[in-house]
């Protein structure tokens, strides 16, 4: 019988560290997910730019439009971390002082949109959130000229 409880703690043991090292893969310790409710996540994502740089899928796709002739353009690039500026959404004082609105356009199960604009201005950015055990910024459409 001793033998048996020894085997059946050892099976619960290598459970919760398996559990353990799958929770923090990718770098993230999913444990400071800020919350699984979009409104909060993007919350807590805004405030802080350590939670913006712990939940920034990397590389990051962005796409920027390019002011070219006869028309502006589109074009996507893969920005790695290192060549991110955080913070990536400004927080709640910075667009209150310079009047930019943000707005959840869109929220899905496992995906959301955010549009962040200043009224009368060409400045409107779209992120993309997708949702993989914690919510995470996946993307960037910057229309802004």
């Amino acid at each position: 019988m001793n033998n048996q409880n020894q085997l059946i703690f050892a099976l619960v043991i290598s459970a919760v560290a398996f559990f353990s090292n799958s929770a923090t893969a990718g770098g993230t310790d999913i444990e400071s997910c800020p919350s699984k409710t979009f409104s909060s996540f993007l919350a807590a994502y805004t405030e802080s730019p350590a939670v913006q740089r712990e939940f920034t899928h990397n590389p990051l796709k962005k796409m920027i439009t390019v002011d070219a002739e006869p028309e502006p353009e589109q074009k996507v690039v893969l920005v790695e971390r290192q060549d991110i500026n955080f913070p990536l959404v400004p927080n709640a004082s910075r667009r209150a002082s310079e009047g930019i609105q943000i707005e959840i356009l869109e929220e899905a199960k496992k995906t959301a949109k955010v549009k962040i604009e200043k009224p009368d201005t060409d400045y409107q950015v779209l992120y993309i959130f997708k949702l993989d055990r914690c919510w995470f910024l996946e993307e960037i459409q910057d229309y802004s000229l």
